[in-house]
């Protein structure tokens, strides 16, 4: 379910941090990044497929628009409604915004949603691993507020809450359990691009500390520590190669809903969510081919690993991921593109709807 949550966050963020926010070469791109219009509106149709939560289909439909007329640094903003349902019952819905203001010297995030989700875990079962699956009922709350402190660089503050209920499906014996978790967190980020929905060249690295303490109501404190480096390369005068290395880890015991899962943007091609555990480290790249002026061909490949997994045999596991993509752009102005990307990996394989890019 962290899995889950995080994908979608990561639609609203994929403007905002790594995989979402992205401010331009010298603090901002002006009309580069911004729409022409007043309002550009999308429907866009929302298809995905995994082997876990089967056929997902629904709808995402966003607005592009500058706050100010007159602030011609500050790319545009953006606002999101999601709405999906999968073939195994799972449902979600959530709403999102991401505001850059004053010349870019500010950026401001909100994500809220709810949902029910059917998933799975591994174990590792006397005559052999296997998976168990559950369900887990959950919503969540997140603010977000940056403030450029240097050139290109950013400090933010931000809060998250989320409640969880789990179920898992094991005969006679009652599983259920309600997790709340209240998350405060800063993160720093030095972003130096071209452009803030798709970078040609540059790169961005940020720092994100999540602190969830006993003294806001959590059964137990801990903190959860995310770096993360992006470096794009122009080639030519329309491709790129993108190039990603990131490492998560948490320091006390994490919740089960907390913990790192191999899958989506680190690594594509893992579904099943069988690698999970207190710590993920990887490193990717991928090629993304422009052959026209609003669709593209994207390449990628990587590998993964684990530590402080619930099942200690699969910690070190080497996961690599290999797959190709397909994009097209729905905002021109901006060159913002939604597409499938298909992914095979250890055992296991993937389709991913994708709104902008995996980093």
């Amino acid at each position: 379910m962290k899995l889950f949550i995080t994908f979608f966050i990561g639609i609203l963020f994929y403007t905002s941090q790594t995989s979402y926010s992205q401010i331009s070469m010298g603090g901002g791109s002006g009309s580069g990044t911004r729409t022409d219009k007043k309002i550009s509106f999308m429907p866009i149709p929302y298809i995905n497929y995994d082997r876990s939560l089967g056929f997902s289909v629904g709808a995402l439909p966003m607005a592009m628009y500058n706050l100010s007329k007159t602030d011609t640094i500050s790319p545009s903003s953006i606002t999101g409604v999601l709405g999906m349902y999968t073939t195994n019952k799972s449902w979600f819905t959530m709403t999102f915004t991401r505001l850059y203001f004053n010349e870019d010297k500010y950026r401001a995030t909100f994500a809220a949603g709810l949902g029910d989700i059917n998933f799975q875990t591994y174990v590792n079962s006397p005559i052999g691993g296997n998976f168990i699956n559950y369900n887990t009922g959950v919503n969540f709350v997140k603010v977000e507020l940056q403030r450029r402190v240097l050139k290109n660089t950013y400090f933010g503050l931000n809060y998250m809450y989320t409640d969880f209920e789990n179920t898992f499906d094991i005969v006679g014996t009652d599983t259920s359990s309600v997790t709340t978790l209240q998350t405060v967190g800063a993160i720093i980020s030095y972003d130096h691009r071209d452009n803030v929905y798709y970078p040609y060249k540059g790169e961005i690295g940020n720092i994100n500390l999540g602190v969830s303490p006993e003294s806001l109501g959590n059964a137990s404190s801990n903190t959860k520590v995310e770096i993360d480096f992006n470096k794009y390369f122009a080639i030519g005068k329309r491709d790129v190669i993108a190039t990603r290395a990131y490492v998560g880890f948490g320091i006390g015991d994490l919740t089960f809903n907390q913990q790192f899962i191999v899958g989506q943007s680190d690594i594509r091609g893992y579904t099943q969510g069988k690698y999970r555990g207190n710590a993920m480290y990887n490193i990717q790249a991928e090629y993304r081919w422009n052959f026209h002026k609003k669709m593209a061909i994207n390449g990628f490949a990587g590998i993964a690993t684990i530590s402080g997994a619930n099942e200690e045999e699969l910690n070190g596991t080497f996961l690599p991921g290999v797959g190709v993509g397909y994009r097209y752009t729905v905002f021109p102005k901006n060159h913002m593109n939604v597409g499938l990307d298909g992914a095979i990996g250890r055992d296991d394989w993937g389709v991913y709807f994708r709104i902008g890019e995996a980093f």
